[in-house]
């Protein structure tokens, strides 16, 4: 028996922004939906636009595990992982420990198909777009939260707008430049804005 699907499902139970108000949850299960499909764009982006040819197979599996591990430690939020320097270390061990042990619940001849999505262990130009995504992702969130009229993100945004700010990744700034505006607007205004075009 392996009690990995059966970890990696509870991720729906595991809510994030646990320090915050939230006026909508959002739990990790969600959230890596969200990265998944940011990752795809920025890698068929970083495709067709800049001349790349990765994988959008293997970015997507990266984008799908990236939190995995948060399955067996829950989501520690942002502020504490950054209070210090000494807690900062230890959460990132604690979290390559949990991804680990999560690859050891599965059956040997598998463990190979999942170690390097669930321990983050991907080339590099994987993760960067990973990585990418979930910054965009929270800034995502943050911006539906103050357009709720919830401004306890107001500072979570900002901080989170100047780490996008610092992506030197083209596909990023495209992504911001088309997509990101679409965000806030009401289904009857992203239908209207279809059939302008």
């Amino acid at each position: 028996m392996s009690a990995f699907f059966a970890t990696v499902n509870r991720l729906k139970h595991i809510q994030r922004w646990g320090l915050k108000r939230n006026s909508f949850n959002e739990n990790v299960k969600e959230h890596s939906f969200d990265v998944c499909v940011i990752a795809h764009l920025l890698c068929a982006i970083k495709n067709e636009f800049f001349g790349a040819a990765i994988d959008p197979g293997e970015v997507v599996l990266a984008a799908l595990y990236h939190d995995a591990h948060e399955s067996i430690t829950g989501d520690l939020p942002t502020p504490i992982k950054k209070f210090n320097r000494g807690i900062f270390e230890t959460y990132k061990e604690l979290e390559s420990i949990a991804s680990i042990a999560l690859v050891e619940t599965l059956p040997d001849a598998l463990k190979d198909d999942f170690h390097n999505y669930v321990t983050e262990s991907c080339a590099a130009s994987i993760n960067e777009l990973v990585k990418a995504a979930d910054t965009i992702s929270a800034y995502i969130k943050c911006l539906e939260e103050i357009q709720s009229g919830n401004h306890e993100f107001k500072d979570a945004m900002a901080d989170i707008e100047r780490r996008l700010d610092e992506i030197e990744l083209p596909e990023v700034d495209y992504f911001r430049e088309y997509f990101l505006p679409a965000v806030h607007l009401t289904v009857d205004r992203l239908y209207e804005a279809e059939r302008l075009k």
